[in-house]
């Protein structure tokens, strides 16, 4: 600095020192327009950053949605399918019973008809041997 600044005779070289001024000034000027460039720079990047976090947020809220929706629906589904599977237990137990119940029916209709036949067979025979002995005595 006072290298370039030369002493006259009532103290330093006021051309000089306006010029020494001068150029800091002129420094200063460009140091704060680089420094405004780079803080415009920074502040787009930054803008863009912004804009780029609230995309990805949104992004990540519809994905939270749909988690939601999709395990709402799957928690549905696995309900309904226990219900279905428990009404077809209970129908097929029904069914069962019902099936049950038609059997011992038809198994007492066919003692019955065993019954029946048997007794017929035995009329029959009673018949049969009264004609038989009707014929007899007739001859």
């Amino acid at each position: 600095m006072e290298d370039n600044i030369s002493k006259g005779l009532f103290g330093l070289n006021r051309k000089d020192v306006e010029n020494y001024i001068a150029d800091l000034k002129k420094d200063y000027e460009d140091e704060l327009r680089k420094q405004n460039q780079e803080l415009l720079a920074m502040k787009s990047e930054n803008a863009k950053l912004n804009e780029r976090l609230n995309q990805l947020l949104s992004s990540q809220r519809e994905l939270d949605d749909a988690k939601r929706n999709i395990s709402d629906v799957l928690f549905k589904a696995e309900q309904q399918a226990k219900q279905i599977v428990e009404d077809a237990k209970a129908k097929a137990i029904e069914e069962r019973q019902e099936i049950d119940t038609l059997i011992e029916s038809e198994k007492e209709k066919l003692i019955d008809a065993k019954i029946e036949l048997a007794m017929l067979k035995d009329k029959a025979k009673d018949l049969i041997t009264k004609f038989t002995d009707d014929i007899t005595n007739l001859q």
